[in-house]
């Protein structure tokens, strides 16, 4: 089965670490707890996230050595363009 995720709850609002995410709301309005996503992944279902261009990555697990379980997305070859402007 294959889930989107199109939102995040972190432990902090001012978090930016995929360790600190808590659950993850996909597309047809259920909230799911990272550990559930986490097992759902370990037992074969694939969750995906699309960002604002379109871009989809999958998500993965991750099992530290100390730790809870976590979720990221996978390494993919999307490219962030950073226009600036430079003085001549």
């Amino acid at each position: 089965m294959e889930y989107k995720i199109v939102a995040i709850r972190t432990k902090h609002s001012f978090s930016n670490t995929a360790d600190d995410i808590t659950d993850v709301k996909l597309s047809f309005d259920y909230v799911e707890p990272v550990i559930d996503v986490v097992n759902s992944i370990d037992s074969g279902s694939n969750y995906y996230y699309t960002d604002k261009y379109g871009l989809k990555s999958e998500v993965e697990t991750v099992h530290p050595s100390y730790g809870a379980p976590y979720i990221r997305t996978k390494a993919n070859y999307t490219r962030v363009v950073v226009l600036s402007s430079s003085s001549t």
